[in-house]
């Protein structure tokens, strides 16, 4: 019994350190982009790098459009009147 007992208590300090550590690792990005975006507006250029970003963010998104396949897309529909022909739309 202590074997398992010993076991769950390593599973539960593994994943207690798993959270913390990816707490403060997103705690730090977060800080570091919020630090970056204070210095931008002092500087006076943050709309200038937020049109930046969201140009790309566009660009990227129409690049995905392209080659989506949405619950809208035209799929042929069987012919009734011979079996393996397909109506066009």
């Amino acid at each position: 019994m202590s074997v398992m007992n010993r076991l769950a208590d390593i599973a539960h300090k593994s994943a207690v350190f798993f959270l913390a550590g990816t707490t403060v690792y997103y705690v730090v990005n977060i800080s570091m982009l919020v630090n970056r975006r204070i210095e931008l507006k002092k500087q006076g250029k943050l709309q200038e790098e937020l049109g930046r970003l969201n140009d790309i963010l566009e660009a990227q998104l129409a690049e995905k459009a392209l080659h989506a396949e949405t619950s809208t897309t035209p799929t042929p529909i069987p012919d009734n009147e011979r079996p393996g022909n397909i109506k066009d739309l």
